[in-house]
Formats: C-alpha cells, structure tokens, sequence
C-alpha cells in the first residue's frame, strides 16, 4: 500500500520505562474495522529518508493491538530499539502528533482458531504480552477454556508493562493464572515472585507444580509470542511432549507470533 502521508493522531502516551511505552492511536476521518484480539496493525511515518513523496514508499512495521475492539483507538505497546528505522521516531512523538496507521488489520494469532481445551497457555517476553491483553479481556473466546494461564518474563520489573492489571485480573478470576518471572539481576528486595526464562517453567514438572495441572497436548492450547529464540525453544519442547504446530488444515496446539 503507497502512504501519501499520516492518516491518524496519537492521543495518548503512557511511558512504562525508558524506551518502551504504550502509544493510543485514532484514525483521522475513517472508522477501524472489526478485528480479532491478537491481530496486529502497521504503523508508519511518511516523513524524512525514509519516505518517498512520490512513489508512496514508506518504512512500516507490524505491531500487536494492546487494546480492545470497539472502543474507535487502538493501544500499541512499543519497545524503542535504539538503531531501528521507525521506533526511534516514534519514540520522538507525544500526544497530538500524527502518524500513519494502516487500515487493513491482520494476523492469525488468535483465540478463534484454537481448539477448545481444559488450560489456555499464553506465553510472552518482552512486548509479546501485547496481543494477549485483548484476549484476556475477551470473556466470549476465553469462555471455551477452563482455565487461563499467563507466563510473562522481561529482564527488569521495570519491563514488566501492565504487571498491576495482570496481577489485578488473577486477584479477581479464579480461572485466570499469572506467572510473570524476571531473567535480570534483581535484588531479592525488589523481587519475589519466579525468576529464569519461561521455558524453565514449562518444564513439564515446573508446570505442574506451578499450576496443578499436567502440560498435556490432550489438555493445552499453547500460544507463543515474543523473542523468536524462546518461541524456538518453546516449540521444541512442546514438539517433544507431543504437541504440533497449529496448522488451518492440521489443528495443532501451538500457536507463534515471532516479534522482530
């Protein structure tokens, strides 16, 4: 698609740290389309060397909807990567600047095409928890499963965007499950909770000590999304527990979003 110039307007920033923030976006003069929770949309700025007036060539990127459909905005949740083409540019917008927003939304990465299943297991490290806010929030697809269980891992707690609503939620829903862990240094003082990398915790015995629940590809539904190294990884040790790629012509149980 040729961009000719912004099409929308931030109308909100929320900063969780230095470098990663969560920017409300509303289109200018068109409505959003309907979409699905875990679907994504591109985002552009037509400005600079990294546009061409003429031809309508831009640099975009895909980026996960942090948010809800129906509310006429939509949340992106957007980690800054310092030599990037595009996030550094972003990150030089506030409130009132405009930008351009694809009006096609698309992705496969939803709770539509999973089998019904006992556990709901999302897991995502950094950024990657942005497609899974929308499908917590979505009570009618989250009413095929038993239970939902989350698994959040980042560096710092400071990289933990949305770690009080999460933990908010699982307060309230006992069908809801969150396990953030952090992979950094951190002080016991400042931190608690689970420590190490998500895949340590899906190891089959860390998980059933974690949730009661065995990790069985008879009872599971997996969705991966974030560093493509944990979703390698993951996928691998799903695969050796039984599990496939979910497939439209082959259901399977595991479902991946790779961001960058």
């Amino acid at each position: 698609m040729k961009i000719f110039g912004p099409n929308a307007t931030i109308t909100a920033r929320r900063e969780w740290t230095d470098g990663l923030a969560t920017f409300t976006v509303r289109p200018d003069g068109w409505t959003l389309p309907d979409f699905e929770p875990g679907q994504f949309a591109n985002l552009s700025l037509p400005e600079g060397e990294y546009w061409d007036e003429e031809s309508g060539h831009a640099i975009r990127r895909a980026y996960s909807i942090a948010s809800t459909p129906g509310l006429g905005v939509l949340d992106f949740y957007i980690r800054r990567v310092d030599d990037g083409q595009l996030t550094p540019r972003i990150f030089q917008r506030s409130a009132g600047d405009r930008i351009y927003m694809d009006e096609r939304i698309a992705g496969h990465f939803t709770l539509e095409g999973a089998q019904d299943a006992e556990d709901l297991v999302l897991v995502g490290t950094g950024t990657g928890v942005a497609p899974y806010r929308p499908m917590l929030l979505d009570a009618k697809h989250r009413a095929r499963f038993g239970r939902t269980i989350l698994f959040y891992s980042d560096r710092y707690l400071k990289d933990l965007g949305y770690l009080d609503e999460l933990q908010r939620m699982a307060d309230e829903d006992d069908s809801f499950l969150f396990f953030p862990t952090l992979t950094g240094d951190v002080a016991e003082s400042e931190w608690s909770g689970l420590r190490g990398r998500v895949q340590k915790h899906l190891a089959p015995a860390a998980y059933e000590a974690l949730t009661g629940k065995p990790l069985t590809k008879e009872r599971c539904q997996v969705f991966l999304c974030g560093n493509p190294k944990m979703v390698a990884t993951v996928q691998e040790d799903l695969e050796a527990l039984g599990m496939a790629r979910h497939r439209k012509r082959e259901p399977g149980q595991i479902h991946m979003e790779k961001y960058w």
